[in-house]
């Protein structure tokens, strides 16, 4: 009789580090869930511990000071996902049972980042001068800077916003985004990234749960960007196609142009960013550490949404009774 064949069972872990500390064996007994919640665009990353506290130690000598600073990792052995380092924002204590949530956002997103400010940023400037400006501002590393953007900006005014919501504001206006990463500010063509190779195949049959959505509103065939110079009594205009697109809307965008490149980048990103959401997924799967924000996937199994996707977020969350699952969002290539 033939051997019965054995298959290696993963089992899910995580590590927890407290202001420098690793307190994984300290308090392992303790958690009953962690959550590491991914964001591809200008959004903070947020990790979350749930405690069972029957013995009264994190509402008594143990509990955490907002602000202090917290390093985690969830997956596998020989296959962790380095989720980052944070710091404590909420502290939650709930019962009966006594129950303590702690919820952290990414080290980087600083009072300064948050704070609403008007500046202008006066000169021959790229896009990624004022982003240098920004990150040397709030103490953070500008990377992942963008090769093609050659296009220089005399003025660029910062309205009483929060250098998080200007930035986006801004990358979001010539087809880039970013995220805040521990201490760097990761910025990224949107483009380039689609057309990543995929990090991995996900088929229907290994799916725990998926929604498909397919929308038309606020979808567009055809984008104008345009600018009445007053000093030079000149018209600056720029326009861009998209003969896939299932409407036939235009889209005009009104705004401060310097340039017909700058508008037929403002044309393009517009109309890219409208359109690029057509098609969502939210999928959930058993827990899979190489699914992150940023990455390609392959999606099989399902008919005419089987193609290549974008993870626009992630959601890796460990709980004692479920144990680990991946959600994520995604938006179709």
């Amino acid at each position: 009789m033939a051997g019965a064949i054995t298959y290696p069972v993963l089992s899910p872990t995580w590590f927890l580090s407290y202001s420098g500390v690793n307190v994984t064996g300290s308090v392992a007994d303790m958690v009953t869930m962690l959550e590491y919640t991914d964001k591809e665009q200008d959004h903070s990353d947020e990790l979350e511990f749930t405690f069972s506290d029957r013995l009264k130690k994190w509402q008594g000598p143990w509990v955490p000071t907002r602000g202090d600073m917290v390093v985690a990792q969830i997956g596998y052995q020989g296959n962790m996902l380095d989720c980052g380092t944070f710091q404590v924002d909420e502290l939650e204590l709930k019962g009966p049972p006594d129950t303590f949530h702690l919820k952290c956002i990414a080290a980087g997103v600083t009072e300064g980042l948050r704070t609403k400010r008007s500046v202008g940023y006066e000169g021959a400037q790229t896009l990624l001068d004022v982003a240098n400006v920004i990150a040397q501002r709030d103490g953070l590393i500008l990377v992942g800077a963008p090769e093609n953007i050659n296009f220089t900006t005399q003025r660029v005014t910062q309205h009483h916003e929060d250098d998080l919501h200007f930035l986006h504001r801004l990358s979001w206006k010539y087809n880039y985004d970013f995220s805040v990463r521990g201490n760097k500010i990761i910025f990224y063509s949107r483009t380039q990234l689609e057309a990543q190779l995929p990090v991995a195949t996900i088929d229907r049959t290994n799916c725990k749960s998926f929604t498909f959505t397919l929308k038309s509103a606020g979808l567009y065939q055809k984008a104008n960007a345009s600018y009445l110079n007053p000093d030079q009594k000149t018209l600056i205009s720029g326009s861009d196609t998209d003969m896939d697109s299932p409407v036939v809307e235009t889209r005009k965008i009104v705004s401060r142009l310097e340039s017909h490149q700058q508008a037929q980048l403002a044309a393009t990103a517009a109309l890219h960013g409208a359109n690029m959401a057509e098609v969502t997924a939210k999928i959930e799967v058993v827990g899979d550490p190489v699914i992150q924000s940023g990455v390609n996937v392959d999606i099989t199994g399902f008919g005419i949404f089987s193609a290549q996707w974008l993870v626009m977020s992630s959601r890796h969350r460990l709980e004692r009774a479920s144990g680990y699952t991946t959600e994520f969002e995604a938006r179709q290539l």
